[in-house]
């Protein structure tokens, strides 16, 4: 039966974003495909402009934006480091790790063999004593380089070269270590002990005398770092770095802010993503004339602080997302093929999915990175401005005579059901429930997490129906 009350298009609630952004030091790394010029790019720089693309662009001027960034570090423990007393209770610097002695047999007559300090086992382990370093012949040092064969020193290296010592070149790669101690290179005839630094546009190694090669950069200080640097604390990423304001006012303080990080540490997505939608729903409850949306950013899985695990890490999106003020969470993936891994989409997907927003987005790092991160925010933006409505003139509404439906490009129309509250959304019904104030008084509209999908179709609309008897399940 056709209702006959009053028909209007209903207007949806003014949006706000607040982004959970990835400045792990996995963001350093270097897209596949350099930019117009030549110049290498990296993840940080591709996802930064993005960004800024986003802000300062004019259709997301009626929006508000906040921002954090994980990982934060433990309070007063430097991002950087050369010792280990500078970490505190930080430490250990990533430069002092188990080493051992090694020997390289030499072939030739009278040639001595090579002796040379290298790294303990086959992967470096941080230390802050030597009883942090227990195998035959083990000790914790701190390193400041490696033993380099400087330019013109030797005939067959003329422009100098970083050494490798292992005994086949079938077996990984090994690096002669050096330190204080001014002896540390006696072992190898030539040699100098050089302190190893990283070129500033491609993650290539350089010293003093060996310089980057031509569009790598400049040679700069490695990035040696406090080993327990990030904290866990999930109040540090519930307070945002920039709190959501309006865009058309702030966009020149985002874009401040993005270019002051240095993408450096690990990657704690369970506490970020957890403070992040905690901000979010404070800011949903204090501000109830606006809806807010959560968008975790980034380049890799949990590597530090619990929750690891992703079902955990979705159950913390699930919670968002029920409740009075349900806080939707979008997922914005930047992997390789192979960083992604066999079931890396399914992962993402469980947390967007359980935050309400059916998938995450991923970006390929194999394409245009900044083009599909800004395409990523715009569809976010979208989908997110057609989900709640505005309920006007509520003083004269009868609240058992509000119906909805929804209205396709094409002029067809399919009735909703007011399933009551957001803890009767069903998998694959379309509903919608009114979001109530603390009298129980009904002042907003929104459409069920599973239903929302619908609405960011070209051309769909959403119809209040005034005067209609409404159908709760």
């Amino acid at each position: 039966m056709q209702c006959l009350g009053e028909t209007y298009e209903a207007e949806a609630v003014g949006l706000d974003i607040f982004i959970m952004l990835d400045t792990s030091g996995s963001m350093y790394d270097l897209l596949p495909e350099p930019d117009p010029d030549g110049v290498p790019v990296a993840k940080w720089d591709a996802v930064r402009g993005s960004l800024e693309s986003f802000v300062q662009a004019p259709e997301t001027s009626g929006i508000g934006v906040g921002l954090q960034y994980f990982p934060q570090n433990v309070e007063g423990v430097p991002f950087s480091c050369n010792t280990n007393d500078e970490c505190g209770p930080g430490g250990p610097c990533s430069n002092s790790i188990c080493v051992v002695s090694g020997v390289l047999n030499t072939e030739g007559d009278g040639i001595p063999p090579y002796e040379f300090i290298r790294i303990a086992g086959d992967t470096a382990r941080f230390c802050a004593s030597d009883d942090d370093c227990p195998g035959d012949g083990e000790t914790c040092q701190t390193m400041i380089g490696e033993c380099v064969y400087p330019p013109e020193r030797i005939e067959e290296n003329p422009e100098g070269a970083f050494i490798n010592v292992s005994p086949s070149p079938d077996t990984p790669l090994i690096s002669p270590l050096c330190g204080a101690q001014p002896g540390d290179c006696s072992g190898l005839p030539d040699s100098e002990c050089e302190e190893v630094g990283v070129c500033s546009l491609q993650l290539i190694k350089c010293s003093a005398s060996i310089g980057c090669p031509a569009g790598a950069g400049e040679c700069t200080p490695f990035p040696y770092s406090c080993v327990n640097q990030t904290t866990c604390d999930v109040s540090r990423y519930a307070s945002p770095a920039l709190p959501i304001s309006s865009v058309a006012e702030y966009s020149a303080d985002i874009v401040a802010s993005l270019r002051e990080q240095l993408p450096r540490g690990q990657t704690p997505t369970g506490p970020a993503l957890t403070g992040a939608l905690e901000h979010s729903r404070v800011w949903a409850e204090q501000n109830p004339n606006r809806q807010v949306v959560t968008v975790l950013a980034t380049d890799g899985f949990p590597t530090s602080c619990e929750p690891l695990d992703i079902t955990d890490i979705a159950e913390v999106a699930a919670n968002a997302n029920a409740g009075a003020r349900p806080v939707r969470t979008f997922v914005i993936g930047v992997f390789s093929t192979t960083d992604l891994g066999r079931d890396g989409e399914q992962r993402l997907d469980r947390i967007a999915r359980a935050g309400g927003t059916d998938r995450a987005i991923l970006i390929n790092t194999a394409g245009d990175v900044a083009q599909d991160f800004l395409d990523a925010l715009n569809t976010i933006r979208n989908t997110a401005v057609r989900c709640e409505f505005r309920l006007d003139d509520v003083a004269s509404l009868n609240f058992d005579l509000v119906n909805m439906q929804m209205t396709d490009a094409a002029g067809g129309a399919t009735q909703l059901v007011n399933v009551g509250d957001v803890a009767a959304c069903g998998a694959g019904e379309h509903g919608w429930y009114y979001l109530r104030d603390s009298s129980g008084t009904p002042y907003q509209i929104n459409v069920c997490p599973t239903t929302c999908g619908a609405f960011t179709q070209e051309g769909v609309r959403a119809d209040l129906q005034i005067g209609c008897a409404t159908r709760i399940r």
